[in-house]
């Protein structure tokens, strides 16, 4: 049985973000959730399929902002009311567990970590890297000082979904919007800031924004990094498949990570140990940031391994760096607009892909 009573929340925004939430939560004797607010009836539909009805189901933000019973709030909406919705948390005094990035803009970003640092509310942010037990278990490999010292640090993130037009509006180009989870766990390796980088980028089928790019540079503490990230991977392909791994060379040995989104598999080669581990990969990893919030909470003080605000400001930040560079240079175009039309038509009406869209009905 629980010891403590358990944390009175609220979940602004129900689309696939703020549903996942909704699952995890219900799952753990930590959380109980007292409102769910989205604009949309179809939503809010879905949602009272999946909570008691005493939930109060909502279109209005100020009935869960203003509600003096909800001590936490999980903002899953989209970026360009994230600043928003993160000032009135301050204003409300509501601890906050949210999505990235933080605003449509780095300088909303900036203005919004700015707010959080002089308020005294707890928030984190849902960089679910950070959280993955692949990660943790090669950062403790590192440091036991098997590998020597870390030397470079590869990344690379490549699937076929989600297609040019589907999503990103809000949250910035595909290399803004997805890439700077990438951006971040290279940084999380380095723990050093960056230091020098170049970019380069395609256009493919025409599409108005890149949709792959590399960056490659150095931290300050001299570690050097490449991160490679792009839905481009054979979406028209008879059989899918991706490319995703880390790949961590030091002076004296490597750890590296490869996964099929299903299965995780970590390789640690050290000078005296050799280590090979498969567990289930974790998806976006919420069990881990729930209980850790909600233990953070508990003991008044941020649990250090979440990511914090200003570890997803400088993720955010330098992820539009990298795109800004990338647009200075020669960006070829390679592909047309009728193979992303057929790219689209096969991941919509076929149902196949990776990264797909919910396309959810409403539940009578």
């Amino acid at each position: 049985m629980p010891t403590h009573p358990k944390i009175k929340a609220g979940i602004i925004g129900f689309g696939r973000m703020g549903e996942m939430y909704l699952r995890q939560m219900l799952k753990s004797h930590q959380w109980e959730i007292l409102a769910i607010c989205d604009t949309d009836p179809d939503a809010l539909a879905i949602a009272a399929n999946l909570v008691s009805s005493d939930t109060i189901l909502t279109t209005d933000e100020q009935v869960v902002f203003a509600d003096p019973g909800i001590s936490v709030l999980v903002l899953s909406t989209l970026a360009d009311s994230r600043k928003r919705h993160l000032f009135k948390a301050v204003e409300h005094h509501k601890h906050v567990i949210t999505e990235k990035p933080l605003g449509s803009s780095i300088e909303e970003e900036y203005a919004v970590l700015d707010k959080l640092q002089h308020s005294n509310i707890m928030a984190t942010v849902n960089l679910p890297l950070r959280n993955a037990w692949y990660h943790k278990t090669i950062k403790e490999f590192i440091a036991t000082g098997e590998i020597g010292d870390l030397a470079i640090i590869r990344v690379c993130h490549m699937t076929p979904g989600m297609a040019p037009g589907e999503g990103h509006w809000a949250e910035g180009p595909l290399f803004h919007d997805c890439g700077m989870h990438y951006v971040d766990i290279a940084r999380w390796y380095a723990q050093s800031e960056f230091r020098t980088w170049n970019a380069q980028a395609i256009r493919m089928w025409n599409y108005e924004e890149p949709w792959w790019l590399q960056a490659h540079g150095t931290f300050e503490n001299g570690i050097v990094f490449d991160v490679t990230q792009g839905h481009v991977y054979g979406q028209l392909a008879k059989d899918l498949t991706h490319n995703g791994y880390v790949d961590l060379i030091g002076t004296k040995g490597i750890a590296r990570m490869s996964h099929d989104f299903v299965t995780a598999t970590v390789e640690l080669h050290g000078m005296t140990k050799t280590h090979l581990i498969r567990k289930p990969f974790g998806d976006k990893n919420l069990d881990v940031l729930c209980d850790l919030f909600a233990r953070s909470l508990a003991c008044g003080i941020l649990d250090p391994s979440l990511p914090a605000v200003r570890d997803a400001v400088i993720a955010s930040e330098y992820a539009w760096k990298f795109l800004e560079d990338a647009a200075r240079h020669d960006m070829p175009v390679r592909g047309d607009l009728q193979t992303l039309r057929e790219i689209r038509e096969r991941r919509n009406d076929k149902r196949i892909g990776y990264g797909l869209l919910r396309k959810r009905k409403k539940i009578r």
